[in-house]
């Protein structure tokens, strides 16, 4: 996959970085509809990721966040509600930033899935939007500790952590975020077109709002090329 330079720079309300190499999908700025404009509320893939195709012709709502991350927990609420409130038109989906040095998050998400305790890991995001959390628990023995209290046994989990089955799971998740160009988090991609970031997400009626339109002109431009 060919790579170009990174051609937009996001102001945003929270969120973090992730220091990133060029690559192939980036958001341009090229449209602008009222209400919400492009290049403002939310940003589009100057080239659409190329996604498989859907039986259900739900639109994929593809999530992208860290643990690192002030915004994501209160970004992953208003995903979950809007999802929960439109299962009939959309498919939500979670994915750890990772990079090749920066796996931490990665690893402990996979892991907890492994072990069926999602719950854990959206109490831990919410748990580390503070930074001192964050930096408290990115600890192994103080995460540990946390984990237990969650009702999680230690050497299970670590067991699961240090599995290959997780490794590769986590080079998987460097490749995708890699792929579709995400440089900063909550990094969120609609049906490969669109993206919204912290700038957006930060206040809950503005970001269903932008999601209902996103969802809506999607839905139009699907059946028309259908």
């Amino acid at each position: 996959m060919s790579r170009v330079g990174l051609l937009i720079v996001l102001f945003l309300i929270g969120g973090f970085a992730v220091a990133q190499e060029s690559v192939s999908h980036l958001p341009a700025t090229d449209e602008a509809n009222h209400p919400f404009e492009d290049g403002k509320d939310y940003f589009s893939y100057q080239e659409p990721l190329t996604l498989p195709p859907r039986e259900d012709n739900r639109i994929p709502i593809q999530f992208f966040f860290d643990y690192d991350c002030r915004v994501c927990s209160s970004a992953q609420d208003i995903l979950e509600l809007y999802s929960q409130i439109n299962r009939d038109r959309v498919v939500f989906s979670e994915y750890p930033v990772a990079t090749a040095k920066a796996r931490f998050s990665a690893t402990v998400f996979y892991s907890l899935q492994a072990l069926n305790a999602d719950n854990v890991s959206s109490a831990l995001m919410f748990e580390t939007a503070e930074k001192s959390q964050y930096i408290k628990l990115a600890q192994q023995e103080n995460l540990l500790t946390w984990l237990e209290q969650q009702g999680i046994e230690r050497s299970h989990f670590l067991q699961t952590y240090s599995s290959e089955q997780i490794k590769q799971q986590v080079d998987e998740a460097v490749r995708l975020t890699e792929d579709y160009g995400v440089f900063t988090f909550p990094y969120v991609i609609i049906d490969g077109k669109y993206v919204l970031t912290a700038s957006t997400l930060y206040n809950d009626d503005y970001a269903l709002a932008v999601l209902d339109f996103l969802i809506n002109k999607k839905t139009i431009a699907n059946k028309h090329k259908g």
